[in-house]
């Protein structure tokens, strides 16, 4: 008896579930999370052959139709980082603190106050660390390094102290998970200027990028976890006062970290979970998987599929089986299976992603530890990297840019119809 199971496939299975196989044996669960469902599924006609005792046969269906970006892994809206993108296309990663430092008038300049206008302020400075635990970056989002190729701290400053002043950013510290950090140090001082009416300001920006610090392209790698700064601000001469002032008058720095992923990319790991409950019953003599990946990325990608216990929650971490592990195909390394770069124009937008399928078995003896060791989870993994050929390449992602993963899974039995 045939039965073509790829016409309907949902239905199909529905029946042969119904007719021949304990519902206990067909528990399979899709992605719930950047999903969406279309019919994918292994390109044959599955067989259902029966005698007195014993059925055989398989069944198959589709399982998995996501797409994944690294949108979906990053914040929508934080405190301190989100992404968005921008009218060309690009992501930007973006830090903003709001009032990071606010010296105040008094704690610059050691005059009696009130002072009124016309008053002598002899030269002074005030120095001070920013609280390092106010300037967390978002520290799930990524593993790996990224190296950005036009990093941007921009500090937004609203002088209402009636002095001209300087500002410069003494060290600027990037601090790793592993409790190591990474400090810049620069003598560069910036002109801030003066009010010259009681109660309004004078606005400055001031732009650090690689042109001031040439290093601040490789320091974001890997994220840090933390930034802090070192800040000085004061007058190096004698000024005279505008307007009476009582001390309270404000300097407010706001800081504005802009990191567009015009970027090299080192082991950036995106990862999705699913869960794959069919290891159940001990009936099941093989599962093939058919996997169809889309990379629209333009940098190579290593993927990975592991089979996990219920343990497992979006990290690989009871890891009982993995995919790709069959290093005598094409394209099959160590890591996993190796997808090259997207298409790009000249101007390295992506044109046509790169698509690779393959078929994958696993066997009975596999199958049974699986089923004794309760995996019941599936996790697709991919890293995002510079290739060996395109070490040091940097490339632009764009908001649109996608991982497509398509997974069919077709399974052998032996139903006993006495049982």
């Amino acid at each position: 008896m045939h039965l073509n199971l790829f016409t309907k496939p949902v239905q199909t299975m529905k029946n042969l579930i119904k007719h021949f196989i304990p519902a206990i044996l067909l528990t399979i669960s899709v992605f719930s999370i950047n999903s969406c469902r279309s019919d994918f599924s292994l390109d044959e006609i599955d067989k259902l052959s029966a005698d007195s005792l014993n059925f055989e046969g398989s069944f198959a269906a589709p399982i998995v139709n996501s797409e994944l970006t690294l949108l979906n892994f990053l914040p929508d809206n934080d405190s301190t980082l989100w992404a968005e993108v921008d009218e060309n296309g690009l992501v930007h990663l973006r830090m903003y603190y709001k009032d990071m430092f606010n010296p105040k008038m008094e704690d610059i300049y050691n005059i009696p106050y009130p002072a009124s206008a016309g008053t002598p302020v002899p030269a002074d400075s005030f120095a001070m660390q920013t609280d390092t635990s106010k300037m967390k970056v978002y520290d799930k989002l990524l593993s790996g390094k990224l190296f950005f190729q036009n990093p941007s701290i921009t500090f937004h400053i609203d002088n209402y102290i009636p002095i001209v002043t300087f500002f410069r950013m003494d060290t600027l510290t990037f601090h790793q998970e592993d409790g190591t950090a990474l400090t810049h140090t620069s003598s560069d001082e910036f002109t801030i200027s003066a009010p010259v009416t009681s109660g309004t300001f004078e606005h400055t920006d001031i732009v650090i990028d690689t042109s001031v610090v040439p290093v601040l392209a490789e320091v974001f790698a890997p994220v840090p976890k933390y930034i802090s700064f070192y800040l000085s601000t004061g007058s190096h001469d004698t000024q005279t006062l505008p307007f009476n002032v009582t001390g309270t008058e404000e300097m407010n720095v706001d800081v504005d970290i802009d990191l567009p992923l015009d970027a090299r990319l080192d082991t950036i790991i995106m990862s999705d979970t699913t869960g794959f409950d069919i290891f159940n019953d001990e009936r099941i003599k093989s599962v093939t998987l058919k996997v169809k990946f889309g990379n629209g990325f333009p940098v190579d990608a290593i993927s990975q599929i592991y089979l996990t216990d219920t343990t497992a929650t979006g990290e690989p971490g009871i890891v009982l089986d993995s995919v790709f592990t069959d290093t005598g195909l094409n394209d099959i390394t160590d890591e996993g299976w190796h997808l090259e770069a997207a298409e790009t124009d000249a101007q390295g937008i992506v044109t046509i992603p790169y698509e690779s399928t393959v078929y994958t078995a696993i066997n009975q003896e596999r199958v049974q530890n699986l089923i004794q060791r309760h995996a019941s989870k599936l996790i697709v993994m991919t890293k995002l990297n510079t290739y060996e050929s395109y070490t040091g390449q940097f490339v632009k992602i764009l908001g649109n840019y996608t991982m497509d993963v398509q997974i069919a899974v077709k399974v052998d039995f032996n139903v006993d119809t006495n049982n």
